[in-house]
């Protein structure tokens, strides 16, 4: 019985090394029929000086009409704040928000790397915090 037993043991300690572990990631179809991916999501949390724009330190590849969904809030929550995306050229796409929350989609218009950047528009520091999926 106790060699049955080690048998079963050493075969089941050899089938798990086989194993490999999985992940699930999240389809959807785009209007053009091609399939998206959603490949990452992150949180952030900074302060924004008065009338500053902070950038994240990093960068994420995205084609053209691909989406990133940003939701984030921030105090005081009466500051005019500009949240959004710099694309390649150096341009800043963004969305004005006043009311201290934002949860909102931004389509990307063209191929390469991207920055989420937050332009405080107001007299006061920030504090901001929030997710971003892209």
């Amino acid at each position: 019985m106790r060699r049955i037993v080690c048998l079963v043991m050493v075969c089941v300690s050899i089938f798990n090394c086989f194993c490999m572990s999985a992940g699930a990631v999240d389809i959807a179809a785009s209007e053009n029929g091609a399939f998206v991916v959603m490949r990452a999501s992150g949180s952030f949390n900074m302060s924004v000086g008065a009338y500053e724009r902070t950038a994240a330190n990093t960068t994420f590849p995205l084609a053209a009409r691909e989406t990133v969904h940003i939701r984030a809030n921030y105090a005081p929550e009466d500051a005019s704040m500009d949240f959004g995306l710099i694309d390649p050229d150096g341009i800043f796409h963004y969305i004005n928000v006043t009311t201290g929350t934002i949860d909102v989609t931004i389509e990307v218009p063209e191929n390469g790397n991207y920055t989420l950047a937050i332009r405080n528009n107001s007299g006061n520091t920030v504090k901001v915090s929030g997710f971003v999926n892209y």
